[in-house]
C-alpha cells in the first residue's frame, strides 16, 4: 500500500502571528509583565521559552503568556489573502508557531480555518521553530516543505535545512 505521506507533492507550513494574523499583543509590555511574574529578568519571551523548557518556569510562563494569546485573538482577524492561501493551496497544511496551540486552535475555530490544517505545532508541546520543523520533515522531504514565517530572523537560520523558506513581510499574501 502506498504511503500517503509520500504522495503529496508539498506541505505548507504557515507561522501564525505576523503570517496568518497579527496578535494586538505589546510584546514589550508582556515581557515587563512576565518579568515581575517570574522574579527574573526576561530579555525574550521566546529564548525563556527554549532555555526553560520542561521546568516549571516554563509551565508558568506558557501559562501566562498563553492567557494573553487568548484574549488578544478575540479581536484578531485573518490578514489579507490568508484565507485564498490556505482553501487553494492542494498539499497538506501546518501551522508552526511560537504561540499557545490553544489560541490558535480556537482562532481557526473562530474562522472556520481549523479543518484545512493536518496539525498546528506550537506551545507547549516544542521549544522553538526548529524543532517544530524537523518534526515535520521527519514526515515529509525537506524540499517538499514552504514554509512562510515573517521573521528575517527564521528567514536566515532555516535556510540550511532545505526547506523553501519564504520571508513574508507585507501584511498581504496575495503577492
Amino acid at each position: 500500500m502506498e504511503n500517503t505521506i509520500a504522495r503529496v507533492n508539498y506541505a505548507l507550513v504557515l507561522d501564525f502571528d505576523g503570517v496568518i494574523t497579527r496578535l494586538s499583543i505589546n510584546w514589550k509590555s508582556l515581557r515587563e509583565e512576565l518579568s515581575r511574574y517570574l522574579g527574573i529578568k526576561v530579555v525574550s519571551i521566546n529564548k525563556l521559552f527554549e532555555e526553560a523548557y520542561g521546568t516549571q518556569t516554563y509551565w508558568l510562563a506558557h501559562e501566562f503568556v498563553e492567557r494573553q494569546e487568548l484574549e488578544a485573538i478575540k479581536t484578531s482577524i485573518l490578514n489579507s489573502g490568508v484565507r485564498e492561501l490556505i482553501t487553494s493551496f492542494p498539499g497538506i497544511k501546518y501551522i508552526a508557531t511560537l504561540q499557545s496551540e490553544k489560541a490558535v486552535i480556537e482562532f481557526l475555530k473562530m474562522h472556520g480555518l481549523l479543518n484545512l490544517f493536518k496539525e498546528i505545532l506550537g506551545r507547549p508541546r516544542f521549544a522553538n521553530k526548529e524543532q517544530e520543523l524537523r518534526y515535520i520533515i521527519n514526515m515529509i522531504e525537506p524540499d517538499r516543505v514552504i514554509f512562510i514565517d515573517d521573521s528575517r530572523k527564521k528567514h536566515r537560520d532555516l535556510r540550511e535545512t532545505r526547506n523553501k523558506v519564504l520571508y513574508s513581510h507585507e501584511r498581504s499574501l496575495r503577492d
